[in-house]
């Protein structure tokens, strides 16, 4: 949209410098006015926000807050920057621009004022980091004295007639009247000019320290402070999307008719949770099979809640990256990709798209950008990225801001250890409760005691499940219990033999070493003309990304044609890959991770019972893999019951019986232990982050805590070194880090200690000392004499 009253005399004023050489400066006007556009593609989509943050004229003092927040630029010295005359300017603009905040406040109370100004003042900074201008000094020490001597009466003069020319057409333009943004009357010239003062800055400076003194004092109610957070989350959002000159926001196109139209088909043929769910409005936990549709179904019930905007939740960056794919044919342009290698992912696919280097280098960057502003209406991310505002790191106000009113799909909800689902839990109810938040949390399996405090947190929930009848004829695999450990050459014959006989097998480990031990093994014995695959968590990326490509098109639900093969893997096959073999050998592990394992065969039910075979053998590494180990011997128990009573034959398994076996799992030593990690962890959480968050400040001592959350880090194997920095150096620089390998702290910190890892810093990662291979990965056996700490990726 064209600027439509352009204002005079500022032209030579500019907020941005040329982004290259030859490139025009954009002027303070220019990015004002791209800023108040942002604002106003923000509000139009949430036009509720002021009845939730119970300032009913939030649009108003965003309106002026945004118009003014850049003023401060207008010092010379700060002109003089931009230009590339001064290396530094050792003031605050932000601070320069409350001056101006008087112009715009009639009207409004004192609390108004406060509200409009704090965002203004905190739109770099937090409030710790500007405080050094409370203090009034000398006339000639004054740092607001000295910035008010750089702006000139002749630019404040402009300045002021831009308000009094261009704020009324702006603002019909902008259709931000309907929204309750009014002009306020300005005061005279003289007046306005007079009152530029350092105590009218710091009046506002003021006013923001009573408001966090008042809240450190006395922890305010979370009603109290949402407008803070949804002003200064705003103004960062307009601001930030401006910035990054994207143009206007996608308006959200997200329908139950393309969900339908992906399916290929009418209405009357979904399964009836799909239908349940397309008519659920809020919280609801949707029980069914792999297999029935719950992702669609996830889709059609948040399209139902007719909400600005769509989380959908994974806990691996692999199921996120085929989730992705999946909502983006569902919803194009309109789903962003947001996890740590998300760049990276973003690039591959514009390679395969022939793009050039260079170009795919670009457009990922700014794909990935988009996801981390709130630009698209739908993204797929990580709960890591929910818990980054509980943690309160800078710009937490605008994440809070981007998550209100939102419909969160939280998928392979089971795949988190207690303490951290804890964390996870407790901000999902948060966000219900303050925030507008809606959440629906899907499982094939999800034990009681999950379920139960998912209800007890989001209050009133709809339980939608599968239908008994379509239950009941989803029989899939038979289950047996054998002796021994998987990794026995008895057992291991077994699962070869059945990949002799023409079958897709699948045998599942526990731990990298022993699935690199079962893979060593098959190698040496396995037909060369039987494919063999070896997946786990410590390759590269793009070993990995390879590797599951392979495995997918040998073995994906629609291969090509049906040929033996056979896949050595650790747990992380029990997500992201929508594998289809035709028989699993696995150690034993909780139930949940068994019938996920289990999963992967059979997946659509197509064949006649599959056999899953589970070891009852125990290494006593599973002690360090799975605590309590309870919950892996009581599942043993469980099964053994049910395969005694089989004489042998196998169970045949019923998925309408799965809850009751996971119940019964869920029990004594298994129950206690989950329980008390769980409370403990929600408690402390809530105690020391849900309620002592607060706009206007960070706490960035707690940014370290926040990393640990992820279960590892990333290091960089020694081999690959040299082609490290040879990708850096090139046009393919965003291909680098797919040379890195996620490693467990424990075992990072393992490496430190016996001299194997060479600390990187901010630029460079972690080296380690270790040969690395291909087709096998980072290799820890690296003395015969020396055990190191095992792991389950």
């Amino acid at each position: 949209m064209e600027m439509p009253c352009v204002p005079e005399g500022l032209s030579h004023l500019w907020a941005k410098s040329p982004l290259a050489p030859g490139r025009q400066a954009q002027t303070l006007a220019e990015h004002t006015w791209e800023a108040l556009m942002r604002l106003s593609d923000l509000a139009h989509q949430r036009p509720d926000l002021p009845a939730l943050s119970r300032q009913p004229r939030l649009w108003h003092l965003l309106f002026w807050a945004v118009f003014l927040h850049d003023w401060g630029k207008a010092a010379q010295g700060f002109q003089r920057l931009l230009r590339g005359k001064e290396r530094r300017w050792q003031f605050r603009h932000e601070v320069l621009s409350l001056a101006f905040v008087d112009w715009v406040t009639a009207g409004l109370s004192a609390e108004e004022t406060a509200f409009l100004a704090s965002a203004i003042a905190t739109h770099h900074k937090d409030f710790d980091e500007i405080e050094g201008y409370l203090e009034e000094q000398e006339a000639d020490l004054d740092p607001l004295t000295a910035m008010l001597g750089e702006l000139s009466r002749e630019d404040a003069t402009a300045l002021y007639r831009w308000l009094e020319t261009c704020a009324a057409p702006w603002l019909d333009a902008l259709e931000m009247r309907p929204l309750g943004v009014t002009c306020p009357a300005l005061p005279p010239l003289e007046q306005a000019l007079n009152g530029l003062t350092p105590q009218a800055a710091r009046r506002h400076l003021h006013r923001l320290e009573r408001f966090l003194h008042a809240w450190e004092d006395e922890p305010p109610s979370v009603e109290t402070l949402r407008p803070g957070i949804f002003l200064r989350g705003l103004l960062l959002q307009s601001d930030h999307l401006a910035s990054a000159g994207w143009g206007a926001l996608p308006q959200p196109q997200l329908s139950a008719e393309a969900v339908l139209h992906s399916l290929a088909l009418p209405y009357r043929r979904l399964y009836a949770h799909q239908r349940a769910a397309a008519h659920t409005c809020g919280h609801a936990i949707l029980l069914a099979p792999t297999g029935t549709g719950k992702t669609e179904a996830a889709m059609l019930w948040a399209v139902n809640q007719r909400l600005p905007r769509l989380f959908y939740t994974l806990p691996y960056q692999a199921s996120m990256n085929a989730m992705f794919d999946r909502l983006a044919r569902i919803f194009p342009g309109q789903v962003g990709l947001l996890h740590g290698r998300s760049t990276m992912a973003q690039f591959q696919r514009l390679m395969e798209q022939s793009y050039a280097p260079q170009e795919a280098a670009r457009l990922a960057r700014l794909l990935h950008n988009r996801s981390g502003l709130a630009y698209y209406p739908a993204r797929v991310f990580s709960p890591y990225q929910l818990l980054k505002a509980a943690f309160q790191l800078k710009g937490h106000e605008a994440l809070l801001s981007d998550f209100t009113e939102g419909a969160f799909v939280f998928d392979e909800i089971h795949a988190y250890e207690p303490a951290r689902l804890a964390m996870i839990v407790a901000t999902m109810g948060f966000l219900a409760r303050a925030y507008g938040a809606r959440f629906l949390v899907m499982s094939a399996t999800l034990p009681t005691p999950i379920r139960a405090v998912l209800e007890e947190t989001l209050e009133q929930v709809t339980p939608i499940h599968a239908s008994q009848r379509l239950l009941a004829r989803l029989r899939r695999h038979r289950l047996f219990l054998a002796e021994g450990d998987l990794l026995e050459e008895g057992n291991l014959r077994w699962a070869l033999e059945e990949a002799r006989q023409g079958r897709r097998v699948l045998v599942v480990c526990n731990t990298v070493r022993r699935a690199q031990q079962a893979w060593l093994w098959m190698r040496e014995h396995l037909p060369p003309e039987i494919p063999l695959f070896l997946l786990h968590g410590r390759f590269t990326g793009r070993d990995r990304a390879r590797k599951e490509r392979e495995m997918l098109q040998a073995a994906g639900l629609n291969p090509a044609e049906h040929r033996p093969l056979m896949v050595v893997a650790t747990q992380v096959v029990e997500v992201s890959l929508n594998l289809d073999l035709d028989v699993l050998f696995s150690d034993p592990a909780p139930l949940e991770a068994l019938l996920q394992r289990i999963g992967r065969v059979n997946r659509l039910g197509r064949r006649e019972l599959s056999p899953v075979v589970v070891f009852r053998g125990m290494d006593e590494v599973f002690r360090r893999v799975y605590r309590p180990i309870e919950q892996v011997t009581r599942t043993l128990d469980v099964l053994e019951e049910r395969f005694s009573a089989s004489r042998g034959k196998g169970v045949a398994l019923d998925e309408r019986a799965l809850p009751q076996w996971l119940d019964a799992v869920y029990t004594g030593e298994v129950l206690a232990s989950w329980q008390n990690t769980f409370e403990s962890a929600r408690a402390d959480f809530e105690r020391s982050f849900l309620q002592v968050l607060q706009p206007f400040r960070s706490n960035p001592q707690l940014a370290e805590q926040f990393h640990r959350l992820f279960d590892s880090t990333e290091v960089l194997p020694e081999d690959l070194y040299d082609e490290y920095l040879e990708l850096r150096d090139s046009e393919r620089a965003l291909e680098a880090d797919s040379l890195l390998v996620p490693l467990s702290w424990g075992l990072r910190a393992m490496l430190a200690q016996r001299g194997l890892l060479h600390k990187g810093d901010r630029d460079f990662p972690d080296v380690v000392s270790v040969p690395y291979d291909d087709e096998w990965g980072l290799n820890l056996d690296v003395k015969p004499d020396t055990q190191i700490l095992e792991d389950s990726d």
